[in-house]
């Protein structure tokens, strides 16, 4: 039946904002800090956010630690980048964690990484900003909640700062951090290896074809634990990487609908081979609607994180071992182009390829997860130091 109604046009409205009493409650908290630091979640990488989260850092140099989820908020190249935490175990990031005597958590929900990690003695002194209250336990109980619009409260802070000197705080370790993960995230920029790529090379070399704008998305499985560590982000929302539930298979759909909202930026979506076969249909939609995305497999015949997870718990793992397709011969059924990649060497130059390819394209990379117990073994050390 047809009918005259017309689509409701949506209003969209700025949510409320904190008490200017209790802002400035929290302004005064931070002037008495001396080592502060910012965790950011996923409510500050909305533009508005985003912006004032920078000019407030460019004017304090207070640093940023970023979820997962949180990945762009800052401009992975400031000073006060100091990528991101996630991990089971911990980081470089931790570092700055565990010195700060304040900490300044913006859009931060609790299920994108446990304080239990990072408060674990519950001494340390917190700011709670966000869009909604905090969800609180032994490890996290803010002294300072500021609920409301997170890009206003943050303006409204920028203000405050701008009407005094800018404070001094001792922010050396942060510094050292940020320069010690720069180096590990460098550390394979130039690795050769045939018959199988590390994961760390893998992702210096899809940083480099990647613009500023252009959009990454993760699925779920080892690769995601190396995309969370050692791919980071100029603009907000430009690494897409599911958290909480952890959708395996999302990233293949996910690249669809990201190319129809975006269609002039590079869409890439890595997968791992088991993640990639849950939502192998949607190789279908790719080809129908013409999508121009590239969807890099990392190919290790396996369930490579659980089995990362269980030898690293219990020394040994159970048989997660699976046989996989003829690549190129599944690309081309579905219509998609197809490339195999082993080599370190030309792994920038397929992607470049694949990218400069009409409609969809597959390229396969096998994975070198030999590097999974000695990322594990790493931060062990790091966990021993701290």
């Amino acid at each position: 039946q047809m009918t005259a109604e017309q689509p409701m046009v949506p209003r969209r409205f700025h949510r409320s904002v904190p008490d200017p009493g209790v802002i400035r409650q929290a302004f005064e908290l931070l002037l008495r800090a001396q080592r502060p630091v910012i965790l950011a979640g996923n409510g500050c990488i909305r533009k508005r956010a985003s912006k004032e989260l920078r000019a407030f850092c460019e004017t304090t140099g207070i640093g940023v630690i970023s979820t997962f989820m949180a990945k762009g908020c800052v401009d992975r190249d400031a000073p006060y980048c100091l990528y991101t935490v996630g991990l089971g175990t911990k980081d470089h990031s931790n570092i700055a964690l565990d010195d700060a005597d304040l900490v300044i958590t913006l859009g931060f929900d609790m299920v994108e990484y446990n304080p239990a990690l990072w408060n674990q003695q519950r001494d340390k002194r917190i700011i709670h900003a966000d869009f909604l209250p905090a969800e609180i336990d032994q490890c996290y109980h803010p002294e300072i909640e500021l609920v409301g619009d997170l890009a206003m409260m943050l303006k409204e802070l920028n203000r405050l700062l701008a009407t005094r000197a800018a404070p001094k705080f001792d922010l050396a370790r942060q510094r050292q951090v940020r320069q010690n993960m720069g180096a590990e995230i460098e550390a394979h920029a130039r690795d050769v290896t045939k018959g199988s790529i590390r994961p760390q090379k893998a992702l210096w070399d899809v940083r480099e074809v990647m613009g500023p704008e252009d959009i990454l998305l993760s699925d779920v499985g080892a690769h995601k634990m190396w995309i969370a560590r050692h791919y980071h982000c100029h603009e907000p929302n430009t690494c897409l990487i599911p958290n909480g539930y952890c959708s395996m298979g999302f990233a293949l759909p996910g690249a669809i609908a990201a190319s129809l909202v975006h269609p002039n930026r590079r869409i890439l979506a890595i997968a791992g081979d088991g993640g990639f076969l849950m939502n192998v249909q949607e190789m279908e939609t790719a080809f129908r609607l013409q999508s121009r995305i590239v969807v890099l497999v990392w190919e290790d015949k396996g369930y490579g994180l659980i089995s990362w997870k269980q030898q690293t718990e219990f020394k040994r793992h159970t048989d997660l071992s699976f046989t996989n397709p003829d690549w190129l011969l599944l690309a081309q059924s579905f219509g998609w182009r197809g490339h195999v990649c082993d080599n370190s060497g030309a792994l920038k130059a397929t992607l470049e390829r694949a990218f400069a390819e009409p409609g969809p394209s597959l390229v396969v990379m096998p994975v070198d997860y030999r590097e999974n117990p000695l990322l594990t073994a790493r931060l062990g050390q790091i966990s021993a130091r701290m």
